[in-house]
C-alpha cells in the first residue's frame, strides 16, 4: 500500500474508532486516560521523525516536554494568557531550546548525542526542583484554569477532541515531511554523511531541523498536558519518562507511520491493565516488553509490515538493460558551459596529515566540455585531490577557483549547489533508500517548493514532485536502471550500485563532475557504454576529471592528463606526451632503468593497470 494511502487510512480509522468510543459513552477516567494517551502519541510521533528518518537518539524528549508544560502553565497563572498563545508559546519555546541543544548536539552522534540529551534532561529537572519563584519546587504549579477557545469553556469531552485533532495535525506535519525532499535529505544524513554532502545537503542544518521539529511537537504535546491535568510537577518530566518515549517508537516500529501510535497506545493502556498485580506490575511489564523485541526486533507494525511484503513478495529475475545510447541528456541538463572555458584552476594545491604529505603543491587547469584524466600508482594522492576539490578536505596551502569564484574555506554541500558533483572510489549510495529515492535526493537542491506548501500538500509540491520523479527515471533510463527504481539500492550487484552513482551525481545536473574509478565493477561492455556516457556529457559542456585505474580507458577519452606520484605533478599534457613520459614509465614499473624508444613507432604504450 502506498504512504498517502496508509496515511488517510489510518486518519479515517483513527476518527471512526475515536467517535465509536465516545459513542459508547466512556467514563470521565476512560476518556482522560484516552486523552493523555493521544497527548504522549504527539512526542512518540516526533520522535519517530528523529529517530527513523534523520537517524539521531534523544534521551531528553521527556524536558522539552516539560519545557512546553511549564510555559503554558506559567503564562496562563502568572500572566493570564488565554489557551491558545499559552500553547503556542510552550511550542516556541521547546522549539527554541531543541534549536539551542541541536546546534552543538548534531555535530556528534551514536552514544554521545544520547549522552549530551541525557545530560539536559537531568539539568532541566534540577532546574524544576530549584527554581521555585518560577517553577514552584517540588510542589509544581497548580491551579491551572481549564482553558477557553471562542468563548468555548474547553471541558473534559471538549478537550479530547483538541487533543485528537492536534494528535492529527502532528501526523499529518510528520508524513509531510516523510515523504518529501526534506524526509529524503534526512534519511540521506543518517545513512552517508559524505554522499549527502556532496550532493549539496547541508548536514548539519537537516538535522537540526529534525531536532527542532521533534522538540516543537514535544512541547506541544507539553502544553496540552498541562490542560489536561490542570497543574504540573517535575515528577512528570524524569529521565524515565524519556526512556518511556523512546520505548514506543521501537515498540510501535521505528521509522513506521503507525508505529508510534501503537506503541504510544499499548505503553499507555498496558500500566492500566497491570495494576491488580501490585509489587509484580513492573516485572510483568518489563516481561511483555522484553518478549514482544525478541520475537519483533523491528516493534509490532516494522515486523508485521515486513512479514506483510515477504509473504506477497514473487520472485523475479530482472537484468539490468544495456546502457541506451546517450543521445540527449534530460533537458533541464543541456547547456553547461563553452567548450574550452577554464571552469576550475588549481593552484599548488597541498594538504599534510601529520608527516605525511597527500599531495603536493598540484596545479591544474580543468576546461569545460574536456576530459580531464587524472592517474597515477596507488597511494599517489588522487582521491585526496578529488577531496581538495570537493570541500571534503581543506587544503594546507594553495588556492583553486571555481567557476569564477575561490573555493577556500568552502564547504562541499555549498561547492555541490554550485554544481561540482562526484563520484567516490568505495560506493556512498543511501543503502535502505530505493534507486529512485537515491537519484531524488540528487535532485534535492532543485527543489523551489516551500516548508509551508510542502506541510500542507500546496499545488505546487505536486506539480514539483512529479516533475522531479520524471528527470530521475530520466537518468536512470540514461544509465539503464529504469527496472530497478523500487528496488532498494544495497540490493543492487556492485556494477549496478556504480551505474546508480553516476546517475545520482548526474541529478546535481553538474558543471564540474568528478569520476572517482567509474569503471570499477563494470563488465567490458559496460565500460565502452560509460565511455559513451562521458563523451555525450562533454558534448554538453560539462567538465570531467576522471580517475581511472583502466588507463586505456583514460587514455581514450582525456583530452588533457596529469600524472601524480607521491602526491607530486610528475606529468601532464596530452595523452600521447604522457604516456611515454621516462617519469610515467618510471612510476608504474617501479625502475629507471626503462629507457624510452629512439623511435616513435617502437615506444610501447603504457599497459592498463593500477592508476
Amino acid at each position: 500500500m502506498k504512504p498517502h494511502h496508509q496515511f488517510w487510512l489510518i486518519l479515517i480509522l483513527g476518527f471512526a474508532g475515536l467517535y465509536l468510543f465516545r459513542e459508547l459513552g466512556p467514563t470521565n477516567y476512560a476518556i482522560g486516560v484516552l486523552t493523555r494517551c493521544m497527548i504522549l502519541a504527539i512526542v512518540a510521533v516526533g520522535l519517530n521523525l528523529l529517530i527513523g528518518q534523520a537517524g539521531l537518539v534523544s534521551l531528553g524528549q521527556a524536558a522539552l516536554y516539560g519545557i512546553g508544560a511549564y510555559v503554558a502553565a506559567w503564562l496562563t497563572l502568572r500572566a493570564d494568557v488565554p489557551f491558545l498563545p499559552a500553547v503556542v508559546s510552550g511550542v516556541v519555546a521547546a522549539g527554541l531550546m531543541g534549536a539551542a541543544l541541536a546546534y552543538p548536539s548534531v555535530r556528534v552522534r551514536g552514544v554521545y548525542l544520547a549522552v549530551i540529551t541525557i545530560a539536559f534532561g537531568l539539568v532541566f529537572q534540577n532546574v524544576l526542583v530549584e527554581w521555585v519563584p518560577v517553577t514552584g519546587g517540588t510542589l509544581g504549579l497548580t491551579g491551572i484554569p481549564r482553558g477557553e477557545v471562542f468563548g468555548v469553556r474547553l471541558t473534559r469531552q471538549i478537550y479530547f477532541w483538541v487533543a485528537a485533532g492536534s494528535l492529527a495535525a502532528s501526523f499529518n506535519i510528520v508524513y509531510a515531511l516523510t515523504y518529501s525532499r526534506y524526509g529524503r535529505a534526512m534519511r540521506a544524513t543518517a545513512q552517508s554523511e559524505n554522499a549527502a554532502s556532496a550532493l549539496g545537503i547541508d548536514v548539519a542544518r537537516t538535522r537540526m531541523f529534525a531536532f527542532v521539529v521533534s522538540a516543537s511537537l514535544a512541547g506541544l504535546a507539553g502544553a496540552l498536558y498541562t490542560f489536561l491535568n490542570l497543574f504540573v510537577n517535575y515528577e512528570t518530566f524524569t529521565f524515565f519518562q524519556s526512556v518511556s518515549f523512546l520505548l514506543m517508537v521501537i515498540f510501535g516500529g521505528i521509522g513506521t507511520l503507525l508505529g508510534p501510535l501503537v506503541g504510544a497506545g499499548i505503553l499507555t493502556y498496558v500500566p492500566e491493565l497491570f495494576q491488580d498485580f501490585r509489587e509484580w506490575q513492573v516485572f510483568f511489564y518489563g516481561a511483555m516488553l522484553a518478549a514482544v523485541m525478541f520475537l519483533m526486533p523491528r516493534g509490532i507494525v516494522g515486523t508485521i509490515s515486513k512479514l506483510a511484503v515477504w509473504l506477497t513478495a514473487r520472485p523475479q529475475t530482472r537484468d539490468a538493460k544495456p546502457w541506451p545510447s546517450p543521445a540527449a541528456l534530460p533537458v533541464t541538463m543541456v547547456g553547461g558551459h563553452v567548450e574550452g572555458t577554464v571552469v576550475a584552476e588549481i593552484k599548488r594545491f597541498t594538504i599534510r596529515f601529520g608527516g605525511l604529505t597527500a599531495v603536493n603543491e598540484a596545479s591544474m587547469s580543468i576546461k569545460a566540455g574536456t576530459v580531464h584524466g587524472l592517474i597515477g600508482p596507488n597511494g599517489a594522492g588522487k582521491s585526496s585531490l578529488l577531496n581538495l576539490m570537493s570541500g571534503f578536505y581543506q587544503p594546507t596551502s594553495g588556492t583553486m577557483q571555481f567557476l569564477g569564484a575561490p573555493t577556500a574555506g568552502i564547504a562541499s554541500s555549498h561547492l555541490a549547489r554550485r554544481g561540482l558533483a562526484r563520484t567516490f572510489q568505495n560506493t556512498e549510495l543511501f543503502g535502505d533508500m530505493t534507486v529512485l529515492e537515491n537519484v531524488l535526493v540528487g535532485l534535492h537542491c532543485q527543489y523551489k517548493a516551500t516548508l509551508a506548501e510542502t506541510i500542507l500538500r500546496l499545488p505546487r509540491f505536486f506539480t514539483e514532485e512529479r516533475a522531479m520523479v520524471g528527470e530521475a527515471t530520466q537518468l536512470l533510463e540514461l544509465v539503464g536502471l529504469t527496472d530497478y527504481a523500487d528496488e532498494l539500492a544495497r540490493n543492487l550487484p556492485f556494477g549496478h550500485q556504480r551505474r546508480l552513482e553516476i546517475a545520482r551525481a548526474l541529478a546535481l545536473r553538474p558543471k564540474l563532475l568528478l569520476l572517482d574509478e567509474p569503471a570499477a565493477g563494470l563488465t567490458h561492455g559496460e565500460i565502452e557504454q560509460l565511455k559513451e556516457l562521458v563523451q555525450t556529457l562533454t558534448a554538453q559542456g560539462i567538465a570531467v576529471v576522471l580517475v581511472e585505474h583502466h588507463v586505456d580507458m583514460v587514455m581514450s577519452l582525456s583530452h588533457e592528463v596529469t600524472v601524480l606520484d607521491y602526491g607530486q605533478v610528475i606529468a601532464s599534457g596530452e595523452p600521447a606526451a604522457v604516456q611515454y613520459d621516462p617519469k610515467v614509465i618510471e612510476a608504474y614499473f617501479g625502475t629507471g632503468d626503462l629507457l624510452v624508444p629512439a623511435s616513435e613507432n617502437e615506444r610501447p604504450p603504457v599497459v592498463a593497470g593500477s592508476a
